[in-house]
């Protein structure tokens, strides 16, 4: 009788593990493929535009591949700092401010 009971248990511990989510790492591990392909192809438009505003001011090839060596490898907050930097210069034109907004952005991308 104990035998069986001993075994009842052992089994239904095993179909405790096997179905009961422990790991809860495990699974933000197997959702986060597709929330990475989406970061990741954002930050790569955001590196486009970054880069076509520097091509606007900049136009040296060397000095472009440098920046988007450097912006692919940049931390997020600087990075949403420099793609917000770069959304004021494309929508204000040719104002004063977009001097001083320019200055920030190569100086962010210079000392990250």
């Amino acid at each position: 009788m104990r035998r069986s009971i001993y075994s009842i248990l052992i089994s239904l511990l095993c179909l405790l593990f096997l179905f009961f989510p422990w790991n809860t790492r495990a699974q933000a591990e197997t959702r986060k493929p597709g929330v990475d392909e989406y970061q990741s192809l954002h930050r790569e438009t955001d590196v486009m535009k970054i880069i076509s505003v520097l091509k606007k001011k900049v136009g040296d090839q060397k000095l472009l591949e440098k920046a988007k060596g450097k912006l692919s490898t940049m931390r997020e907050p600087e990075f949403s700092l420099i793609s917000s930097l770069s959304e004021h210069l494309l929508r204000e034109g040719d104002r004063p401010g977009v001097d001083i907004a320019f200055v920030l952005l190569t100086a962010l991308i210079i000392f990250s």
